[in-house]
């Protein structure tokens, strides 16, 4: 079954960490032979640590952070700002019901501070990530928004993935005579889907926020393993997979250049 990101599900678990390593030390238990054993027990044990570790975690987001600047509102003329969805809380019993979570709150307070600077309207991006999702999240993104004291003049709630927003979003600003937008996601997502909404005809100018690589210098502390680290590296190689995976998925098929 398809991933929200548009990865076959079992890609994703087994070609990133922690599952990756896991397999591999799965493998040394089943080996019988003792060469193949300590081999696949070495290799799962180093990947594990590798992916773990803050040093591994920055070195690979940082590939990725780094390549767009921070964006500059004098400099361009985009019509509209789009954000993209990330996730979303289900049942939040806070607030009743749906609402959006740290990602994507991210990435709508800076699309809400952008959007009060330069005074452009502003796209949501975001679909029902499961069958027992009721509210897009485009729209659970436009009431937050809301709280942010801006309004989202258009909402976008088919997409499942990047492309996808890219796809269905370019079709409705395309509609309305917009060309050019101002494109708000996490930073080390902003290289797929930059690549994914040129794909789809706009031009973009790329807006980058949720940074995850200080300029501290590199100490004792990043070599000792931590959750956080894990998911980082989650992140990071997944953004990469996603790239290949979008050229032989999607831009081959509808050959798109």
């Amino acid at each position: 079954m398809p991933s929200q990101d548009g990865l076959p599900a079992i890609l994703q678990a087994f070609a990133l960490p922690p599952g990756l390593p896991i397999a591999f030390l799965i493998l040394a238990l089943l080996s019988r032979r003792p060469k193949p054993r300590r081999f696949f027990l070495v290799l799962g044990l180093g990947l594990l640590y590798l992916t773990s570790i803050p040093a591994t975690a920055n070195w690979l987001i940082g590939r990725l952070e780094r390549v767009f600047p921070l964006v500059s509102l004098e400099k361009t003329a985009a019509e509209a700002i789009v954000v993209l969805g990330a996730d979303r809380h289900r049942a939040a019993p806070e607030y009743g019901g749906d609402s959006i979570a740290s990602l994507g709150l991210e990435r709508l307070r800076y699309a809400a501070r952008l959007g009060k600077i330069s005074g452009l309207p502003i796209l949501t991006s975001g679909g029902c990530a499961t069958s027992k999702d009721v509210i897009p999240e485009a729209e659970l993104m436009g009431t937050a928004l809301q709280e942010f004291g801006v309004e989202a003049r258009w909402q976008e709630g088919r997409s499942q993935n990047t492309f996808e927003n890219a796809l269905f979003s370019s079709q409705i600003l395309k509609g309305v005579g917009i060309g050019e937008i101002i494109l708000v996601t996490q930073a080390w997502h902003m290289p797929r889907a930059v690549e994914a909404f040129e794909k789809a005809g706009m031009r973009v100018v790329p807006a980058p926020t949720g940074y995850l690589v200080t300029d501290q210098k590199t100490g004792f502390r990043d070599f000792l393993p931590s959750a956080t680290a894990v998911q980082i590296s989650y992140w990071a190689l997944h953004e990469m997979l996603g790239m290949g995976w979008y050229h032989y998925r999607y831009y081959s098929v509808f050959n798109i250049k």
